[in-house]
């Protein structure tokens, strides 16, 4: 009776010990997965805002040409560049800049009225005959690592 109520004491803290193992492995485990998994998310959120940020570029892009287009009734769309990232090199932000050329006869303040209707950040420069008109936005992810 005395062995048997001693190996009950023994498996009881055997129990008892892997228990406590096992907790203290759950524990640590924990402990390594929180910043493997936080450093995920902010790759994630970074690939996520990069993607937006483009998507946001170029269809500030096609809505300026569109609105050259429909606004400015000789316009010859020459070319169109865009660029998304830091623009004024000023700091940790991210720009969406798009630039169209386009030849026109119309005068330059004339076109100038035009573009100041719907932009209010933009350039518009003639050389050469042609129009350059950029454009500059805001990115939907601002603070994403491209700015930098």
């Amino acid at each position: 009776m005395i062995i048997h109520k001693l190996s009950e004491k023994m498996i009881g803290e055997w129990r008892m010990k892997r228990l406590i193992s096992k907790i203290l492995a759950g524990i640590g485990i924990t402990i390594v997965a929180i910043p493997v998994l936080l450093i995920a998310l902010f790759v994630v959120i970074e690939v996520v805002g990069y993607v937006a940020n483009h998507a946001a570029t170029d269809k500030q892009t096609k809505d300026l040409t569109a609105y050259i287009e429909k606004f400015i009734e000789d316009a010859t769309i020459v070319d169109s560049h865009s660029f998304t990232g830091n623009t004024s090199g000023t700091g940790n932000h991210v720009e969406c800049e798009s630039m169209v050329t386009f030849n026109s006869d119309m005068a330059e303040d004339e076109v100038d009225r035009i573009f100041d209707a719907k932009y209010e950040y933009r350039e518009l420069e003639k050389t050469d005959g042609s129009y350059i008109i950029t454009v500059y936005g805001d990115a939907p992810f601002p603070d994403n690592l491209e700015g930098h």
